[in-house]
């Protein structure tokens, strides 16, 4: 089998996505964050406004690319044939507990507690793990 070389970029994509609670809700607190900001003395609300959203948007451009790219993978994953199930195994996996770092033998842990609750194979939960992955890798642009 290939090496998975976007393995951790994508975890951690996926689990951002549930820390942020979707796309949705990060815009929303953006617009949030910019609404509390105030413009600079020297030019209008308006421009200063502009010009916030415009630096916040350069600095947020790549977590809003993986958080499009999440919301792509799990609608590309709701219209194929075992879709249910690896939506189950990337929330049982990827979505528990995101706020917390991860620790050695997490994954492997929650694999087996999917395991359990889906009901598939481990070889099999790590196998949609991987398409999962795959699919976030080309609709995030990733070399795979």
């Amino acid at each position: 089998m290939a090496k998975d070389h976007v393995r951790d970029y994508a975890t951690e994509a996926f689990r951002f996505y549930a820390k942020s609670g979707g796309l949705k809700n990060y815009i929303r607190d953006l617009t949030a964050d910019l609404q509390k900001q105030k413009g600079s003395g020297t030019i209008s609300p308006t421009e200063g406004a502009i010009v916030a959203k415009e630096r916040m948007m350069e600095e947020k451009a790549a977590e809003l690319a993986d958080l499009e790219a999440v919301e792509r993978t799990m609608h590309i994953l709701t219209g194929i044939t075992a879709g249910k199930e690896i939506r189950q195994a990337i929330e049982y996996v990827y979505f528990y507990d995101c706020w917390k770092d991860l620790q050695r033998g997490d994954i492997e842990a929650r694999v087996h507690y999917a395991e359990l609750h889906i009901p598939a194979s481990r070889r099999q939960i790590y196998r949609w793990l991987k398409r999962a992955r795959m699919i976030f890798a080309e609709e995030r642009g990733l070399r795979i």
